[in-house]
């Protein structure tokens, strides 16, 4: 019987949030924090599909017969040309089973969409199978933890075809674009109108330069760079965030058009450095002060970009008690994702002690926010 295991990364935007949904440059890097999904297939005599999502408390079983009957509808719904359609149904579906909140509601509907989908796509002879799905990431806090999730199942689902055809490899460029294609599609069940840039730096790691249906582009020996994530465990819609700032842009077109405008020449700026390899000078020494210089204009950008971002409202009173925080230690600070809570990430500079780093974490602590230290840039979706 096939198993295997899956994981992918969270993501922080690290420039260009909300501008991005507008075809803006973003600037988006993979955390060293992943969503791990264990698969095995199970006897036929157990004649289900059994789900065990550890961090919002979900346990499921489902029955081969009631997923071949929605299979058949999506075969049904194709012929006719309305696949879009076909989503009302994994609704009704997942009405069906049961849920008890709008996480687990729309963890199903994205896992039996995508299951489904794919495995017709990918001719996947569905078989019963147990998933278990657990995460490091905090859930619905900006760290991409659903475009994790949508990469994983995409990942695990199109890798299972593979080894169903007796094809066992791991992913090439090729089956890279393909999941982050479907994870896409998934994504969309769980925020409407996403730009792309959370499935795609969840597949790929490292760190990318992204612009909506234009460019994806990793960005070559980009610097090694230590953050602090501040959770600040207030909650909010990404879905919410995003309409609110089209709203803003609808009322105030010229002014926010320029604000977004703005954003894209920040994150154009620290493309510059971040690709700008000041590791070592011609001898071969390391050049501190040129590091420490491209350092400050980084933090000078996160700052610029932190303040544009309050001018579009996607900022809140927690986020901007943390940005303040960090300048107190000469460090910058930022609200990666939607805003509106979440989280913000500090950048530390190269040369920060262990003892700053453990001073302005007890304060964050203190202050009732959970802090993580994390690197940026590793690796994409894998089969572990």
């Amino acid at each position: 019987m096939i198993s295997f295991k899956v994981s992918a990364p969270g993501k922080v935007i690290l420039f260009g949030e909300h501008a991005a949904v507008y075809g803006k440059t973003a600037i988006a890097a993979s955390l060293d924090l992943r969503t791990h999904l264990k698969f095995k297939e199970l006897l036929d005599v157990k004649d289900v599909i059994k789900l065990n999502f550890d961090n919002i408390n979900l346990v499921a079983s489902v029955s081969m017969q009631y997923v071949q009957e929605y299979i058949s509808i999506y075969r049904s719904l194709q012929v006719k040309n309305n696949h879009e359609n076909f989503y009302d149904h994994i609704q009704q579906f997942v009405r069906n089973i049961g849920y008890n909140n709008l996480q687990q509601k729309l963890s199903l509907e994205a896992f039996f969409y995508s299951l489904i989908c794919i495995s017709e796509k990918e001719k996947i002879n569905i078989k019963p199978a147990e998933i278990n799905l657990s995460t490091e990431l905090t859930i619905g806090a900006g760290l991409g933890s659903s475009a994790s999730f949508a990469v994983c199942l995409s990942a695990c689902f199109l890798y299972w075809s593979r080894l169903q055809k007796n094809i066992c490899k791991t992913f090439d460029v090729e089956d890279l674009k393909l999941i982050s294609r479907y994870a896409f599609e998934c994504e969309k069940i769980m925020h409407g109108t996403p730009s792309g840039i959370d499935n795609s730096i969840c597949t790929y790691g490292s760190i990318i330069e992204f612009r909506k249906d234009d460019c994806l582009n990793s960005i070559p020996n980009a610097r090694k760079m230590k953050i602090l994530l501040v959770d600040t465990r207030v909650q909010r819609s990404t879905k919410a965030q995003v309409e609110k700032s089209a709203n803003l842009k609808r009322t105030y077109p010229t002014v926010i058009d320029l604000i977004l405008d703005a954003i894209d020449n920040i994150s154009r700026e620290a493309l510059k450095i971040l690709a700008k390899d000041t590791s070592q000078n011609p001898n071969g020494a390391t050049n501190v002060h040129e590091e420490h210089e491209e350092f400050n204009k980084l933090m000078m950008l996160i700052n610029i970009n932190q303040n544009l971002l309050a001018a579009l409202q996607a900022s809140h009173p927690s986020l901007d008690r943390i940005c303040a925080e960090a300048q107190n230690y000469a460090f910058a600070a930022k609200l990666t994702g939607a805003g509106g809570g979440g989280h913000a990430f500090i950048l530390l500079p190269p040369d920060t002690q262990p003892e700053t780093i453990s001073s302005i974490s007890r304060k964050l602590i203190a202050d009732g926010y959970c802090v993580t230290l994390t690197s940026l840039g590793g690796a994409g979706v894998r089969i572990d």
